[in-house]
């Protein structure tokens, strides 16, 4: 029995009372939804989350699944004497000036039928439905060409209607706002123009002083080397803490978050998926979840139509053409964002219910400059294999010890390819991601960097599994690197304003964290091939390696073990003891695991020459937790 009949049924006044505390906007939808026959305990259970949540008794039965969608604009249709339907077709809208706005706030449509009266379809408000009814009745001659649909109708024509514009903005906004930062182009002219004199000059050397040379480059190689060492050094021996928060009390008015899944291949995962979107702590209400696919990817999309999802989940279907990137469907879908903030997740991913109000709370308490939060992500399948535990180690060492390190000191940061959470008004002002970039997160947060702004850190994390099998891993790493490799070529075209907006110690530790990682990545096995030379030749007593050669070796050998150590305690570290436990036999295989991370290196290397923005996808199952 509800409250209010409760109330009614002890003292008349008393419920009287009750009703008259509510606000005015609530005591009018509450009149007009009896009117129109929905249940008295349906509408006091949209009352309660109406007033938790500062919204509308209309908006949390939608979203709260208690009223479906059609149903309930049918019997508003019906309220008003006017026509309903349920689709719209594409083909009676133009796509004008503006006209995705009304993916955020589908209020109504104007239709384009030929013929020569205009029609509109309307989305009414119940709180608006006594006001509407009394003017049709005053002016019958509206009712000809007004028609009755769905917010869902009205969003589902607009992006068909826009899909070929709005592809085309998101494959070429970056580029014609600002060339610099695009990878569309891979090389520019002057950067091609110093990497082949280079290359000739090496080879060169090689055939006429090929000792010096070899000797020179050794010296070289070697520094840079130890170099990318330092900023993990300097990670592991710092204890940075999150910015304490404080202890403000939430509003009551949440901000709407929209969320945003690329899914490409992904119609096994999405029970997980629905599931764990669910187990977010924010209001369904105040929360907009896009599920982005692609247009040819029909096995994914029905099975999101199958799965019958609540209404604050989206279909997005992104037409074909342009780079068929993750940051593409990610640009496109940006159009029709509805929230202040945003977040990424992947079709894998277990967020942490609350790490929404984490990165909002951080928000509101921090300047406007602070773009983006980085959530961690940690590895559930830890103890899966060797690959798993030190894929699990690695992680650990980034997303809990570097980037909160980098974070720290606000130095630019690569971001992840998931749960970043950012400020919408920046990421648009910013013009979203490079759809040419395979590295699209790193790649956004130095630009975000460049631009004015810094990127932070919180510590509610994400769960994913790591690849189990060699080939899948160095598919996914092979095609991280390639995108760093683009980044650092992005980047450096201009390495005098590149220091200029970075500053001179910022500018430095993208030097060492970036470039350090790729040459480091490529330059591991040369490691070995010097120190097993120096050792043979220190074994044959004819040939003598001379102590320079022997001093660089030693080098050679220091950083070989320091690039171990580092690995192990950097990620140890920060590990829980569960996860120390599934991971300690693993730590056996390190010297393969960075071989294979080498070869994949090697492999981005030279994909960046002849497939620059072959996306090479992870395929996702299950979590077995």
């Amino acid at each position: 029995m509800s409250v209010f009949r409760q109330a009614a049924i002890r003292t008349p006044d008393r419920a009287s009372a009750a009703l008259r505390s509510l606000p005015k906007a609530i005591r009018k939808e509450r009149q007009m939804l009896h009117r129109l026959g929905f249940d008295e305990s349906v509408i006091e259970d949209g009352i309660k989350a109406a007033l938790a949540n500062n919204t509308t008794i209309e908006k949390e039965l939608l979203f709260s699944g208690a009223i479906a969608s059609v149903d309930y604009y049918r019997r508003l249709a019906r309220y008003l004497v006017l026509p309903f339907e349920s689709r719209i077709d594409p083909d009676c809208v133009t796509d004008r000036t503006g006209i995705d706005r009304l993916l955020a706030d589908p209020r109504g449509l104007r239709l384009d039928s030929g013929e020569t009266e205009r029609r509109f379809a309307v989305v009414p408000t119940v709180g608006d439905l006594a006001d509407l009814h009394l003017r049709l009745a005053s002016r019958p001659e509206i009712r000809r060409c007004v028609i009755i649909t769905t917010p869902e109708a009205v969003r589902a024509a607009v992006w068909k209607t826009g899909e070929g514009r709005r592809l085309t903005n998101a494959v070429n906004e970056l580029m014609v706002w600002e060339p610099r930062f695009s990878a569309r182009i891979v090389f520019w002219g002057k950067q091609g123009f110093l990497l082949g004199g280079s290359a000739a000059t090496l080879l060169a050397g090689l055939l006429f002083f090929p000792a010096e040379t070899l000797l020179l480059a050794h010296i070289i190689f070697t520094t840079l080397y130890l170099f990318a060492l330092l900023v993990r050094i300097a990670a592991a021996r710092a204890r940075p803490r999150p910015r304490a928060l404080k202890p403000e009390a939430e509003p009551p008015d949440l901000p709407v978050y929209t969320v945003l899944i690329p899914l490409y291949r992904e119609a096994g995962m999405i029970p997980q998926l629905s599931e764990s979107m669910q187990r977010i702590n924010w209001p369904p209400s105040r929360l907009d979840i896009k599920l982005v696919c692609e247009a040819d990817d029909a096995e994914t999309i029905n099975a999101i139509t199958r799965a019958r999802l609540p209404a604050q989940f989206e279909l997005v279907v992104v037409p074909a053409g342009g780079p068929r990137t993750k940051p593409n469907a990610l640009n496109y879908a940006l159009c029709g964002a509805r929230g202040r903030f945003v977040v990424i997740y992947d079709a894998e991913d277990r967020p942490h219910p609350d790490q929404l109000r984490e990165a909002w709370n951080t928000f509101r308490q921090s300047p406007k400059e602070l773009a983006c939060l980085q959530a961690p992500l940690t590895i559930s399948n830890v103890g899966k294999n060797w690959i798993t535990g030190l894929y699990a180690c690695e992680y650990s060492g980034l997303f809990r010890g570097i980037l909160p390190f980098l974070a720290l000191h606000r130095f630019p940061i690569p971001l992840g390819g998931t749960s970043n959470h950012f400020r919408i008004g920046v990421l648009r002002a910013c013009r979203g991601w490079d759809p040419y970039n395979v590295a699209e997160d790193a790649d956004l947060g130095l630009r975000m960097h460049r631009l004015g702004y810094y990127c932070g850190a919180i510590t509610a994390e994400t769960l994913e599994d790591a690849p189990t099998a060699i080939r899948p891993w160095i598919a996914q790493r092979s095609r991280w690197l390639k995108g760093w490799l683009q980044t650092a070529l992005v980047a450096l075209r201009e390495p005098g304003r590149l220091r200029d907006e970075l500053g001179l110690l910022g500018f430095a530790v993208f030097l060492a964290n970036t470039g350090g990682m790729i040459l480091s990545s490529l330059l591991h096995p040369l490691l070995f091939v010097s120190v097993l030379t120096t050792g043979w030749l220190l074994l044959h007593p004819a040939s003598n390696p001379g102590p320079l050669q022997q001093i660089l070796t030693g080098i050679d050998l220091i950083n070989i073990i320091a690039s171990y150590w580092i690995f192990l305690r950097l990620g140890v570290s920060k590990m829980r003891k569960e996860e120390m436990l599934g991971m300690r036999a693993s730590a056996l295989w390190l010297p393969l695991y960075w071989l294979m991370l080498s070869f994949s290196a090697w492999k981005a290397f030279v994909e960046l020459y002849h497939a620059p923005y072959l996306w090479r996808k992870t395929e996702h199952k299950p979590s077995e937790k």
